[in-house]
């Protein structure tokens, strides 16, 4: 079954109907510099000139007039065909009540338009095709049998002389099922000032400021964004609906609870719309979610995609699933993993047409209805990590869908080229993740929860990571302590680690001229085993340390490659050495480049080197037996601890859930 359309009217004014999606062109101060600003053009549709070859994005971004309007050249087409301008048609018939959409547009020459619709499988079908002169058009077009997948685009190609096309947008004849129609924004800083500058600015540029009740902004550090120059100005243009809180710092759970508590006290918003500070949104979003909101059938949350700020095209994912035996989050089936965009045609890319169904959606940028928020109360108090997770598992046990919408998305900075699970956040992800197999799981002892601790740790040791492992430590005996323990150490915890981690010595940086020049060598065939014979370099745990390897290191650690000279000319039995600053370490060859593979090239090693070059700072790794010894023997010993008592403790964290997670609770911790 084919999507099709109806009579084709040439009209001068557009009737009034539901609009859903406006199509949209990038302005000039989008993003954080100009790369970003050329490179996110190839989201918003393509060009092609009259000779049929494809416009760079440079070019494409040469003919956008405004916000609203492109111009094409004679002879040329624009396609809204790709992510942000395409119009998703499987979400919004498998999960509201529209299942036919107009399109609208005005042209100012003549020009020939047509309407295409891909299926699950990214086969292309041609809906419409048709001439058209100055003035207004609407084209209907059924998307009733896409629900499986499935996008509409359109194009637009200029016939004999240059034209502008305006004011496109999908429209819809459905009247909302879902009353509400506004949203307020809850955005949670700290100490992020000028990124929260950048955001209002987009705001009061952008977006429809008739649907935004209120900017509720949760400042919880001690650089304040009023004290930013220009503030007073931005804060007039946003038509006095910013409200800056200033609470103690509770964490990401705490700062978001209160944005979500804030909307609920005033009885206004339908909807609260949580947003992070170091992100730049597409305004647009966010009446493309207010809008697939009401016309779901039951109150949904509504999430959308995070991409790349260093790399605009690069998605993160396109929807995240919920994993309750081994109690982690993954991309959805079916569907890569930090893919970019612009690497492909966008019909070639598959996977993007298949509908992608989420389990929660991160709170980089997630509306939640205030029905939602008053039926299974606020965050979780995990100060970070997980609050995003449990929230959406939690929303789903009651009956509450999530729908991650492409094209509804922002830009976030990368944790491409971060490790946060081997940092003062280790504790964290550890504890959250036990406490969410607690909670959710309906496993006995959280089904595979265990096995993924113990390698976490067992990962952590190898990799010389031994402040990881304490923190593990720290978060199991927490957790053995009960839930009112972690609910009282909200606001206290973080001080501890950090002083805890101020004695770990592979939690120090040094400056780079302060570190080991020396690197050992490897030929090929030692290289190759180590990650071939990983299994057997584990005995090499055991063993003693080389003497020298404060003075000569196995190689150079970065959170996604592992650098080190190689040289078949090394004899198996002699350590030969050359001498490399540690600034110029990518210049070595990559002995892996896979992040999971990183336990295997460092279970040989007796010392590695961690490299800052931004920043100019490093740490050493050190191997240590006896330490790595003690503390897994801690850990080991806290977990089965654990998972000897799990039924008591899940009756306990369950039992004091409800109160945790209520408004009433929550407003001790924001007044404390």
């Amino acid at each position: 079954m084919h999507a099709t359309f109806g009579k084709v009217e040439q009209v001068s004014s557009v009737p009034v109907k539901q609009r859903l999606w406006n199509v949209v062109f990038p302005p000039e101060d989008m993003g954080v510099n100009a790369h970003f600003a050329q490179e996110a053009a190839a989201l918003y549709g393509a060009g092609y000139a009259s000779d049929g070859d494809r416009l760079s994005a440079s070019q494409l971004r040469q003919c956008f007039v405004d916000r609203t309007s492109i111009r094409i050249p004679a002879g040329s087409r624009f396609s809204s065909e790709g992510y942000f301008n395409g119009f998703p048609a499987a979400y919004w018939s498998a999960w509201t009540q529209v299942h036919s959409v107009t399109l609208t547009m005005h042209v100012s020459g003549e020009v020939r338009v047509r309407i295409w619709h891909s299926n699950s499988r990214a086969r292309v079908t041609r809906v419409y095709s048709d001439e058209h002169n100055s003035g207004s058009l609407a084209v209907p077009v059924d998307i009733s049998s896409l629900g499986a997948g499935g996008w509409l685009w359109f194009e637009v190609e200029a016939v004999q002389h240059a034209v502008v096309m305006s004011d496109a947008a999908w429209l819809s004849d459905s009247r909302p099922l879902q009353p509400a129609s506004s949203v307020s924004l809850a955005i949670t800083t700290m100490n992020k000032p000028e990124w929260c500058m950048r955001q209002f600015r987009l705001i009061a540029r952008y977006a429809d400021l008739s649907i935004i009740d209120r900017i509720v902004v949760v400042d919880q550090g001690t650089q304040h964004v009023e004290d930013c120059p220009g503030f007073a100005e931005l804060e007039g243009s946003l038509s006095g609906k910013l409200h800056i809180i200033h609470q103690a710092n509770i964490g990401g759970s705490g700062g978001f609870s209160r944005g979500m508590y804030e909307v609920l006290q005033q009885h206004t918003s339908g909807y609260a719309l949580l947003l992070d500070d170091d992100t730049v949104i597409e305004p647009e979003s966010i009446s493309r979610a207010v809008a697939f909101a009401r016309q779901c059938s039951e109150p949904t949350i509504v999430g959308g995609n995070m991409l790349f700020l260093t790399e605009p095209t690069r998605l993160c994912s396109l929807a995240e699933t919920y994993n309750a035996k081994g109690v982690f989050w993954q991309a959805a089936d079916g569907t890569p993993e930090f893919p970019d965009l612009a690497e492909k045609p966008f019909i070639k890319q598959q996977w993007l047409h298949r509908r992608a169904d989420a389990d929660y959606n991160a709170w980089w940028l997630c509306m939640i209805p205030s029905r939602v928020i008053e039926t299974i109360g606020l965050a979780y108090p995990f100060f970070i990590k997980n609050d995003d997770v449990e929230y959406g598992v939690r929303a789903q046990e009651a009956g509450f869908r999530t729908v991650t919408v492409p094209g509804i998305c922002l830009w976030h900075q990368s944790w491409f080229d971060k490790n946060d699970i081997l940092d003062w956040q280790a504790y964290f992800h550890i504890r959250n993740k036990i406490i969410m197999g607690l909670l959710h799981s309906p496993y006995p002892c959280g089904g595979n929860l265990f096995r993924q601790m113990l390698k976490a740790s067992l990962s952590a040791t190898v990799k010389m990571r031994y402040s990881a492992v304490q923190l593990h430590i720290m978060a199991v005996e927490d957790i053995l302590q009960g839930p009112e323990h972690v609910g009282k150490i909200l606001s206290t915890r973080i001080a501890d680690i950090r002083a805890m981690l101020s004695h770990e010595p592979d939690a120090q940086t040094k400056p780079i001229d302060q570190l080991p020049k020396l690197v050992r060598e490897r030929n090929t065939r030692q290289t190759r085993a180590l990650r071939t014979h990983a299994l057997l370099n584990l005995f090499h745990q055991l063993t003693p340390p080389r003497l020298n390897n404060r003075r000569i290191v196995d190689g150079y650690i970065e959170p996604t490659k592992i650098y080190g000279p190689i040289n078949d000319r090394v004899h198996v039995g002699r350590l030969q050495v050359t001498s490399i600053p540690p600034e110029r370490y990518t210049s070595l060859p990559v002995l892996t480049d896979r992040r999971s593979d990183h336990w295997k090239a460092m279970s040989a090693m007796d010392s590695a080197l961690t490299v800052d070059v931004e920043h100019q700072r490093g740490t050493l790794l050190l191997r240590h037996p006896l330490i790595a010894a003690a503390k897994l023997s801690r850990v080991i010993a806290a977990y089965f601890r654990l998972a000897c008592q799990w039924n008591t403790y899940r009756r306990r964290y369950r039992a004091a859930f409800a109160e945790m997670t209520s408004p009433d609770w929550w407003q001790r911790k924001f007044h404390m």
